[in-house]
């Protein structure tokens, strides 16, 4: 299973990466990318950690979520689909 689409890291990666010693979610996000993009995958990331999200965590967790003015600290970009002329 994908517990990050926007970098295709499996469950099987994360489970690894734990196993190897990551025990916070930014372990996860420098080893992996996970929850780097748009954040959606952090609160499921942080189930596999010893102990679940930590309460900073949580609130790292839902200030990546889309639509946060928190979103990894800059804005999401804008694109502009123009018609053919």
């Amino acid at each position: 299973m994908y517990v990050c689409v926007c970098n295709a890291v499996t469950e099987r990666q994360v489970r690894a990466t734990v196993a190897a010693g990551a025990v916070t979610l930014s372990d996860l996000s420098f080893e992996l990318g996970v929850a780097s993009c748009c954040g959606c995958c952090a609160e499921t990331a942080s189930q596999y950690l010893p102990g679940g999200c930590s309460a900073a965590e949580q609130e790292a967790c839902a200030a990546a979520r889309p639509g946060s003015d928190a979103t990894h600290g800059f804005p999401l970009p804008v694109v502009v689909i123009a018609e053919a002329a």
